[in-house]
């Protein structure tokens, strides 16, 4: 029995980058995500009513996309901040 033309391995691409190659976004929106999940699946230490957290990576994200404006070092100390708090 011959093999199949299918029995061969296939190359594979590189994966992409979501966001356009820029990989600050693809952090803070791991971060979002983040902070999406431990709201939804509810967490002991933390309220569930305060959003303050989400909408500041939400402003940073959107600083970046559409001013094209890079975050200061006190904003990305802030998210470090926000990294720690949101560990799992």
């Amino acid at each position: 029995m011959k093999p199949s033309k299918t029995a061969y391995a296939t190359k594979k691409k590189p994966a992409k980058r979501k966001d356009g190659g820029n990989p600050m976004i693809d952090k803070l929106l791991k971060l979002k995500y983040r902070i999406n999940d431990v709201y939804t699946n509810g967490a002991p230490g933390l309220l569930k009513g305060d959003k303050s957290d989400k909408d500041f990576v939400m402003g940073l994200i959107h600083n970046i996309r559409k001013r094209e404006e890079n975050p200061s070092k006190i904003q990305l100390e802030e998210c470090n901040k926000i990294w720690k708090k949101y560990e799992r």
